[in-house]
């Protein structure tokens, strides 16, 4: 879908903890205050709401009764790791209809031990696989990595310099868990976790939230001088359903890719956001973009720099793999860092001439089909 006249104008971040038992509401707040100072936004002028989460034990109604909003516009996005994309999605379309002129998009996650909130698993899993040993998504990534890599010969090393050139962008982003530099021994050597899945192929979950928000282009112009448009944006679920052997190394990126670069082309995208839930998962999705074949993501990994001053670069702040996984908040951490880029506010991991990113979403990683949701945006820098 082309987008015309929605633009992304401010963007907060909290605090990434292991250790805060803040309230997952407490996060969404700060979040939210923070991307409203810099747009210098009275929460008056906000009229959609959107929340992304498994850890809230309220939906989106109660929880902007919580923060004091009046809004014409209230959105659940859960989608999984999609939630970020598939939620701007949402909410351009309300703005696009005329809804509302401003939307408040936040997602997050946090470790408060006084609330049992945290959502059971779906049926699918509980019925079909904790019966036969489910280790979580660990366990079923492995699969696909392992499958991926006796198909196509990838190797270890191909995928680990996903990681490691992530924790490379990491190292000047003070948001992230971990800034200590990685070598690709270190990777190697990581404690196995569900093989060929080791320690530095997962995220580490954490406590913070992440918040975008979206106006009109009209709008949008009197909020600030730093325009950043919607450019394009395309989703699928449940990709290859019908499917009784679906190719597991293929994601709907595919089919979200196709959509998206019937739109832009692809040598005119200058970084890319790309979900990180694993390693693996970055180089399926290269793949299922386009940017080389399926099965070569190896070979197009081994000849790229993908640190932010490199020539392709990925996931600049550091990904999920090394800042961390605030929950849902990590569909929202890849935009946040593409509005940073193209906004020239990525102090220390800052890409060069930054006009345009790719941001990719996907969630739900199904036990007998494929990913559950795919998604995709690109954004655009104007004067």
């Amino acid at each position: 879908m082309r987008r015309k006249k929605v633009c992304l104008v401010s963007y907060g971040s909290t605090e990434y903890s292991r250790k805060s038992e803040e309230s997952v509401l407490t996060h969404y707040a700060n979040a939210i205050r923070q991307a409203l100072e810099r747009a210098r936004l009275h929460k008056k002028e906000v009229r959609g709401l959107s929340i992304t989460t498994q850890a809230s034990p309220d939906f989106s109604p109660h929880v902007a009764e919580q923060l004091g909003l009046e809004v014409d516009w209230v959105l659940n996005g859960d989608y999984g790791g999609a939630g970020g994309v598939m939620s701007v999605r949402r909410a351009a379309d309300a703005i696009e209809c005329g809804h509302l002129e401003v939307a408040v998009l936040v997602g997050g996650n946090s470790f408060d031990k006084s609330v049992a909130h945290q959502r059971p698993l779906e049926y699918q899993r509980a019925n079909y696989v904790d019966v036969y040993g489910y280790g979580g998504p660990n366990s079923l990534m492995a699969l696909i990595q392992r499958l991926h890599m006796e198909n196509y010969g990838t190797t270890l090393e191909q995928i680990g310099k996903i990681a490691v050139a992530q924790r490379a962008n990491a190292i000047n982003n003070p948001q992230a868990l971990f800034r200590e530099p990685m070598s690709m021994q270190d990777y190697l050597k990581s404690r196995m976790i569900s093989d060929p899945i080791r320690l530095f192929d997962c995220v580490m979950p954490c406590s913070g939230a992440e918040c975008v928000i979206l106006a009109s282009e009209e709008k949008a112009k009197k909020i600030t001088d730093k325009l950043v448009y919607l450019v394009t944006d395309a989703e699928i679920s449940h990709y290859q359903v019908a499917d009784m052997q679906p190719d597991k190394t293929t994601f709907g990126t595919k089919v979200v890719g196709e959509r998206i670069f019937s739109e832009v082309r692809r040598e005119d995208i200058d970084l890319l956001e790309i979900y990180d839930d694993y390693p693996i998962a970055v180089m399926i999705q290269i793949e299922d973009l386009g940017f080389c074949k399926k099965g070569d993501g190896g070979k197009f990994v081994d000849a790229r720099d993908l640190t932010y001053n490199g020539d392709f670069p990925v996931n600049t702040g550091g990904g999920e793999l090394s800042v961390g996984q605030a929950g849902l908040a990590g569909g929202f951490l890849h935009i946040v860092e593409a509005l940073r880029q193209l906004r020239g506010e990525a102090e220390g991991h800052q890409v060069k001439q930054a006009e345009r990113a790719l941001v990719t979403g996907i969630g739900w990683l199904n036990y007998g089909r494929n990913l559950g949701t795919t998604a995709a945006i690109v954004i655009e820098r104007r004067q």
